[in-house]
């Protein structure tokens, strides 16, 4: 199935089996919308390592839902809205590996976002009568944008990297969750993709390689070791999906 999405301000045409349409989509949407039966908001978190579609597959199901009768359909919305400013990012550092580096040199990393921000947010939507709108990353201006799309809708399907990473913050976010699901790729594919993306964008092949090592490369494998289980694990594998694990 062929759909023409718009993902993270960009278009994109997300194609997907029958098989994986049928067997794996149709499941999850049933899956959360019997977890969303008597609530009156409900919050599934979808986490991945960078590369792996994670944002593509949150927006086909937010688009397929609606052909699927019976089921809840997603509002999709992703983290990086909640990337710090890049005024606050150029102005903080860290200690990795010994050395101290400035934030805006890992943009992206785990420790670049508004963890306790976030965790406001979640709760703002599940509590609040009419939630506030929540902030998107701008690719234009590389930054967040406040206020930006409008997140009261029953169920919230919500992307991002660092979702299931095992620290205190990030699990604050998972308590308040109705279901997690994690979406796995080889770490090889993943970074054939992330330097292709790379080059696309414009930057020589060996400068793209360089930026894989130093950056990229650090979040794939952050996620793919760091992660707790989530309820529901696909894998990828050769552009289909898996269903690895299902926990009720």
């Amino acid at each position: 199935m062929r759909a023409d999405l718009v993902v993270n301000g960009f278009d994109v045409v997300a194609e997907y089996g029958d098989k994986d349409v049928e067997g794996v989509f149709v499941s999850l949407l049933e899956r959360w919308t019997r977890l969303a039966a008597g609530r009156e908001r409900t919050v599934v978190l979808l986490a991945a390592p960078p590369g792996a579609g994670k944002s593509t597959l949150a927006a086909f199901l937010e688009w397929y839902a609606p052909q699927v009768p019976g089921v809840a359909v997603p509002r999709a919305v992703g983290i990086d809205g909640f990337h710090y400013p890049n005024a606050y990012l150029d102005t903080h550092t860290t200690m990795e590996d010994g050395l101290e580096v400035v934030l805006r040199s890992r943009k992206g990393a785990a420790f670049t976002f508004d963890v306790a921000g976030l965790e406001g947010a979640v709760r703002d939507y599940l509590t609040a009568e009419a939630p506030a709108p929540w902030p998107v990353y701008s690719r234009v201006l590389h930054d967040p944008v406040p206020a930006a799309i409008d997140v009261d809708a029953p169920l919230l399907l919500v992307e991002g990297n660092y979702l299931l990473l095992d620290d205190p913050g990030w699990a604050r976010v998972r308590a308040l969750a109705a279901d997690t699901v994690f979406l796995r790729a080889d770490e090889g594919e993943l970074r054939e993709r992330l330097v292709a993306r790379k080059v696309r964008g414009g930057m020589a092949p060996d400068d793209a390689e360089t930026w894989y090592q130093a950056s990229d490369g650090r979040n794939v494998r952050a996620v793919l070791e760091r992660s707790v289980p989530a309820n529901v694990e696909l894998r990828q594998r050769g552009g289909t999906l898996e269903v690895v694990r299902a926990r009720s």
